[in-house]
């Protein structure tokens, strides 16, 4: 490429003329910004809430599943199982979905898996109770 006000020769990249300061009519590339942001953190998120949906599930169902159904226990398992488990599976789904980065993804596909044995685990006991077979 040349100047077109004083004919000298550019490069492709060129802004402006060396020689002259006159615009070329190239924009200018953006440089990559480095903003320092943070990595999403819903698959952090979907890992603890899967962890604590998995042992406080493993723990009340064992108590469910052992002394039967009662209103009160239903009330802690839904609240401290049931509900953050399906929270971990919907944000787990969130972030595979979105395809974040790798870490992420990992913490992700672990807290569905983690969500999902609790879940069925629960599920499986209040079965169990409501056939009556203890």
């Amino acid at each position: 490429m040349y100047c077109r006000h004083c004919g000298k020769e550019l490069s492709d990249e060129a802004i402006l003329c060396p020689d002259c300061g006159t615009p070329t009519g190239v924009k200018p590339k953006p440089a990559a910004q480095n903003t320092g942001a943070h990595a999403d953190p819903l698959g952090t998120i979907a890992l603890f809430l899967a962890i604590f949906s998995f042992v406080t599930g493993i723990i009340f169902g064992a108590f469910f599943y052992t002394y039967a159904a009662s209103v009160i226990l239903l009330y802690i398992i839904g609240t401290s199982s049931v509900l953050p488990g399906l929270a971990a599976v919907c944000l787990g789904i969130a972030v595979l979905y979105r395809r974040g980065e790798e870490k992420e993804r990992l913490f992700a596909i672990i807290s569905i898996v983690l969500a999902g044995v609790a879940l069925f685990f629960l599920f499986i006991a209040g079965c169990v109770i409501a056939s009556g077979a203890i």
